[in-house]
């Protein structure tokens, strides 16, 4: 996969999933701790967008760090999906 490639399924998939945490930021009832996670979420999924020829440069350190941060995000996502269905 190209780089060109690579940006445009990562700027797509940042969209599609700010939109999706935007609506629920929205109509969620998340304890007010949520609320403040959720913006720096939606920053995070951009991170990986904007830093994709560092991701193709196969560094161990942005690899991890784009690990990690993926994990969190995802962690972050369940924890609301969560609380919501426990409300």
């Amino acid at each position: 996969m190209t780089l060109s490639q690579s940006r445009r399924n990562q700027l797509f998939i940042a969209g599609v999933s700010s939109l999706l945490l935007a609506t629920l930021w929205v109509i969620g009832d998340l304890p007010r701790s949520m609320y403040y996670v959720l913006p720096f979420l939606i920053v995070a999924l951009w991170i990986p967008a904007l830093l994709a020829h560092k991701q193709r440069d196969g560094g161990v350190l942005w690899n991890t760090f784009f690990g990690l941060l993926g994990v969190g995000v995802i962690a972050v996502v369940v924890r609301a999906v969560w609380l919501i269905g426990r409300g």
